[in-house]
């Protein structure tokens, strides 16, 4: 009996065997692959990931570690073999024919899903050196042992085989995808590469599930019929909405976008445009459209991504209400703290943010570019957690332009390939689909498209250039205007502008505030709630407020000024 894991509890030892440990990682990779068509690729890579654990070095190495002895951690490779195997045995060696095509690539994908899952290798470095080769001609004595013992022991040859040929038949269907997805030979390529990472995720989030639930006893949780839980969801969104008042032409414009997200909703997933003015409500929208979408469509989660902490804070807020279980809820970002006191509920948390099996997803524009791109193992077990979600992104404008390449093929992978829905959310669309490696949108993508009496109401704003002043001119000009209005807000570049602002303006008979990323979350929202206060107040009280920012009051923040002086 060879073990994959051993647990000593009060000195007696529990074994998980390899067998059990690599079927258990086959079925939660094949589950996780099935909406995308690769279950059986995910269960053929699942099956022999850990078959460099049928050693009798290795099970030494685990044992003595078991019993507290001093071992060397690696001194035992266990993923040479899996590769030695599938590459040595499943893959032509002298030359590609057009026969052997096919089988060559899903060797080389299974073999880095299963060889990768503790470290990723290049199949070609910089250098020109081969990582497969290496593997290869590296530790061969114990691989052949591992070989020979995991298919005596396990699974025959024959079965084996025959797993490979219909995983062919599964990869030479998205082979197929990938080139008609991509306009040149280096984008199907690069969504070939995509297809790795989907695989070495599923199997990466196979081995780890199946070694915590043995290890801590980790109890991974489940949330049942998704359609029912997103009906559910669904019922207490639109009962809340429903309450809305349109008595007013914003109140009334802002229903009208929110009916037309809720009917777009019956569209095939794909990759949408929700483009609405600032202040259409545009968060609650693209809310009410996910639940509908995926309700409709069966889909395993939806994530919405943020590009700042005070956008997200100010949006998790918003989902929270209108969804009415904070149980399937995850937010993922570095605001969240959770107190040494609940053990539980600490464990819950780094489970779901590791793993992203939450239904609903609340998180950073940034950790959704790592578990896309990102080489750490953390992020990359995210990436099959994509298949079959529906994706909302906030302001799709702030994706970094040096990234934007990456950006659109991923999300045309996700889409054609995955299953995936993406909402690009923004009151200034960029125009992706222009650029040379396009985003794949197709006709009729606006969810919300351009209406000009629609748009009417959010047109509440005069722009009006006040020239060239120095900065110690501005606290007069900004005096003259407060003269005129109830609340004023002064937008500066930089912190030493706000800072010399402010100084020069607080003591005054009004409320005055400041407001820049320097501040800690935490401060920085219990201001943004005295500056809600003050408001507030002053509509009654007749006193004035005054609010000296950086940028970051621009970054989606939900509030209202008489007027805005932004420096240029």
């Amino acid at each position: 009996m060879f073990a994959a894991h051993i647990n000593k509890v009060d000195g007696a030892k529990h074994i998980h065997t390899a067998t059990d440990h690599c079927l258990d990682t086959a079925k939660y990779a094949a589950e996780a692959l099935a909406p995308a068509g690769l279950a059986e690729t995910g269960w053929a890579a699942g099956l022999i990931h850990d078959c460099g654990k049928f050693t009798g070095a290795f099970q030494k190495y685990i044992s003595d570690a078991a019993d507290d002895k001093p071992v060397r951690v690696g001194s035992v490779i266990h993923t040479f073999a899996c590769v030695k195997h599938l590459i040595g045995e499943h893959h032509s060696q002298d030359g590609i024919t057009s026969a052997s095509v096919m089988s060559d690539i899903v060797s080389e994908l299974i073999a880095f899903a299963a060889g990768a899952h503790h470290g990723q290798f290049d199949c070609f470095d910089k250098n020109g050196d081969s990582g497969f080769e290496h593997r290869l001609t590296t530790d061969t004595a114990t691989s052949k042992e591992a070989i020979g013992n995991f298919f005596s022991e396990f699974i025959s040859r024959e079965d084996y085989s025959a797993l490979l040929k219909t995983a062919e038949e599964e990869i030479k269907l998205i082979f197929d995808k990938c080139k008609r997805l991509g306009k040149i030979k280096d984008e199907r390529t690069y969504y070939l590469s995509l297809t790795a990472r989907l695989l070495l995720s599923s199997v990466i989030n196979g081995d780890r599930r199946s070694t915590a639930e043995f290890m801590n006893e980790t109890v991974f949780p489940g949330f049942g019929d998704m359609k029912v839980l997103w009906e559910r969801c669904l019922k207490h969104a639109e009962d809340k909405i429903s309450g809305f008042k349109s008595d007013t032409s914003i109140n009334a414009a802002r229903s009208e976008i929110s009916s037309k997200c809720r009917n777009f909703a019956e569209n095939v997933p794909g990759i949408y445009r929700l483009n609405v003015p600032t202040g259409g409500g545009k968060t609650l929208s693209s809310l009410r459209f996910a639940l509908a979408h995926a309700k409709t469509y069966g889909k395993s989660r939806i994530i919405f991504t943020s590009p700042l902490l005070s956008i997200l804070d100010q949006n998790a807020k918003i989902i929270r209400e209108y969804i009415g279980d904070n149980n399937i809820v995850l937010e993922h970002h570095s605001n969240v703290v959770i107190e040494d006191n609940k053990g539980d509920e600490l464990n819950r948390y780094e489970l779901l943010s590791e793993s992203w099996d939450s239904p609903v997803i609340i998180t950073t524009l940034v950790q959704l570019l790592n578990t896309l791109f990102k080489g750490r193992s953390s992020s990359i077990r995210r990436f099959r957690s994509l298949i079959n979600s529906i994706i909302v992104i906030d302001e799709v404008q702030t994706v970094p332009t040096n990234m934007l390449t990456h950006f659109n093929l991923a999300c045309n992978y996700l889409a054609e390939i995955c299953g995936a829905t993406i909402v690009l959310c923004s009151a200034t669309q960029p125009c992706l689909e222009s650029v040379e490696h396009s985003l794949n949108i197709k006709d009729g993508a606006d969810i919300v498209p351009f209406d000009e009496k629609l748009w009417q109401p959010f047109r509440r704003t005069k722009i009006t250039d006040a020239g060239c002043m120095k900065l110690d001119e501005i606290p007069d000009f900004a005096l003259q205007r407060l003269s005129e209005v109830q609340s004023l807000l002064i937008v500066c570049n930089k912190k030493s502008q706000a800072e010399q602002l402010w100084l020069s303006m607080r003591g005054n008979d009004f409320d005055c505030f400041q407001l820049s990323a320097s501040m800690c979350m935490e401060h920085r929202k219990d201001t943004l709630a005295e500056i809600y206060q003050s408001l507030d107040n002053g509509k009654e009280s007749g006193k004035k407020t005054v609010v000296i920012s950086t940028q970051v009051i621009e970054a989606g923040v939900d509030i209202s000024f008489g007027c805005v002086i932004r420096l240029c």
